[in-house]
């Protein structure tokens, strides 16, 4: 589990936050295709299964929801960061 990109914990965490492949690339900006392939390379890499597929959308497994509780938190802070950077650089223009 070493050594995993961190942006297919990313592309998990959009995949889980929109239960919709679709959407968590609209969000993304990347394609689709893109997206399975991140999911799928994340679980090889960790060694488990993160999701299944229903008729309405991804599921997270019991697995997939654990690693969820521990990123969710990391990944909005980091985001938070960013938007909070950006406004203080902005403001010294």
């Amino acid at each position: 589990m070493e050594n995993v990109n961190f942006e297919l914990y990313k592309v998990f965490y959009y995949v889980a936050k929109h239960k919709n492949l679709t959407r968590a690339a609209e969000e993304l900006f990347i394609s689709q295709p893109a997206i399975t392939q991140s999911i799928k390379k994340l679980e090889e890499q960790i060694g488990y299964t993160l999701f299944y597929r229903t008729k309405h959308g991804m599921n997270l497994t019991k697995e997939g929801e654990i690693l969820l509780d521990y990123l969710k938190n990391s990944i909005e802070c980091l985001q938070s960061g960013k938007a909070k950077s950006k406004n203080f650089w902005m403001k010294k223009i």
